[in-house]
């Protein structure tokens, strides 16, 4: 576990999946031992009713290949009201119990991009090719034929071809989502969160996402008017 006294950490302490929020909380670490984490108290303050919640602390990793974010699993074991600092000043603090296990965790998992037509992103459903409103490596949302309507809350298959990369994914159906216009009446609208994308995939489509973002920036600041 890479937290140390001193350093900054997101605190996750709730993902809908269903509204696509996720609730970040910076902290400062104050202290570290084998059994706990003593964070300084967030802004918003974690209240005294997430004690015996489970929450993510995130924070930076430097890798071979850049800054990477790992995430450890805690349980909010006490909010203290008089955690007394080395300068002898008393402070509310955060105290937590870790799990053991580390993993990468990417806070981007819910900005969404809605991709061009010629992103070399394409999104597959029974083979049918969707049209994708956006993605993220957290999940997607897209359009595809009512003839083949997905059951609410289910598992779908979907095949995620990017460039040179072809990856089958289970998605877990969190919504059905309203389809304007003259297609209506054919077209269901279904957001999805992906279940088992691979590290390789997540980091590829991750930066496929930020050159996307980047070529955009630049066509919509270098167009003139």
């Amino acid at each position: 576990m890479d937290v140390i006294a001193g350093s900054k950490v997101d605190i996750v302490l709730d993902i809908d999946w269903s509204e696509e929020r996720i609730d970040v909380r910076r902290a400062i670490v104050y202290d570290v031992d084998d059994k706990s984490i003593i964070l300084s108290q967030t802004s918003p303050p974690i209240a005294s009713n997430n004690i015996g919640n489970n929450v993510k602390v995130t924070y930076l990793v430097t890798e071979k290949d850049g800054l990477a974010r790992h995430g450890i699993t805690a349980r909010v074991a006490e909010i203290a009201t008089d955690y007394r600092l080395a300068s002898s000043e008393t402070v509310e603090a955060v105290v937590l119990t870790p799990e053991p296990r580390d993993e990468r965790f990417n806070l981007r998992l819910f900005y969404r991009l809605e991709p061009p037509t010629d992103s070399g992103i394409e999104l597959f459903l029974n083979e049918e090719k969707v049209n994708i409103f956006d993605i993220s490596i957290g999940g997607a949302k897209f359009t595809h034929s009512r003839d083949r309507a997905v059951e609410p809350k289910g598992i779908v298959k979907l095949t995620l071809k990017m460039d040179e990369l072809e990856i089958g994914v289970e998605a877990q159906v969190v919504r059905t989502l309203l389809v304007s216009g003259r297609m209506a009446k054919k077209l269901e609208g279904v957001a999805v969160q992906f279940l088992n994308l691979d590290t390789k995939m997540k980091d590829a489509l991750s930066k496929k996402i930020r050159d996307i973002e980047r070529e955009l920036l630049y066509k919509e600041t270098h167009t003139s008017g």
